[in-house]
């Protein structure tokens, strides 16, 4: 165990089976697990819509900002691991084992993991709680500190969302993909390195060749993409075709994952 309470090295024991799934939660989030052939899953949940075998998957909350009340200035000191943020639309524990980062003001780049948080107008009007596994290093400054609140990366994963471009600027970072069918509002297992099976979408024009660069997102929800447009810009490589043979669109393919 490290400083704090969460733990800094991978479980040699789990609950959940790779292949399961489950309507409670039974690791933190983000466990990560290896297999002996060097595939890499992390452990997730999902929103309230199922998702099939083999898809990308991202995530689907969206950091909100927050900054210190002259109110909570005396809580947010060096050395404290229990502080209060003005800040909207918090529900309570949306932000557990998630991360808080400090965007301006006084130890700026700064980032603490939340063990769990109360939710908006629980102490004060516009105000939440946010509890800390570890103690902040610099003292906050009211009015001054912008904290920005993320919530766990692999929390409430969605199917990738698809795009008419498979370069487009805008989208979600993929992160994983499903090794089995998921129920919604379940916790299961995501793929994110080494040989793995993912339903793609290939380009009339791609080569369709081993080794060419797997692509995030797709024309179509869930799914990697092959391409034949060489700009790529904007798009998150994802992994490499794993074979030239039987390389099919809209059919689960063998690819190599590099998501981690």
């Amino acid at each position: 165990m490290g400083s704090g309470d969460y733990q800094d090295r991978e479980n040699t024991v789990f609950v959940q089976g790779l292949f399961e799934e489950s309507s409670t939660q039974k690791h933190r989030l983000g466990t990560i697990r290896r297999t002996d052939d060097g595939r890499i899953f992390r452990y997730a949940s999902f929103t309230a819509a199922g998702v099939t075998a083999g898809a990308l998957v991202s995530k689907a909350t969206a950091p909100v900002d927050g900054t210190i009340a002259a109110a909570d200035a005396a809580l947010a000191i060096a050395g404290a691991n229990e502080i209060s943020l003005t800040i909207a639309g918090v529900t309570l524990n949306q932000f557990r084992d998630g991360f808080l980062v400090v965007k301006a003001g006084t130890n700026i780049g700064a980032m603490y993991k939340v063990r769990g948080n109360g939710a908006t107008d629980g102490i004060a009007s516009g105000r939440a709680s946010f509890s800390l596994y570890d103690k902040i290093h610099t003292t906050w400054v009211a009015a001054s500190s912008t904290i920005g609140a993320y919530a766990n990366p692999y929390s409430s994963l969605l199917i990738n969302p698809a795009v008419a471009n498979e370069a487009a600027t805008t989208q979600e970072l993929a992160m994983g993909v499903t090794v089995r069918a998921v129920t919604a509002s379940y916790y299961a297992w995501i793929q994110t390195h080494g040989i793995c099976s993912l339903v793609l979408d290939i380009a009339a024009a791609a080569g369709a060749e081993a080794n060419e660069m797997l692509i995030s997102p797709g024309v179509t929800a869930g799914r990697g993409a092959i391409t034949a447009d060489t700009a790529l810009l904007g798009a998150q490589i994802i992994g490499y075709a794993f074979e030239s043979a039987d390389l099919t669109t809209a059919e689960g393919n063998l690819v190599f994952l590099t998501i981690e």
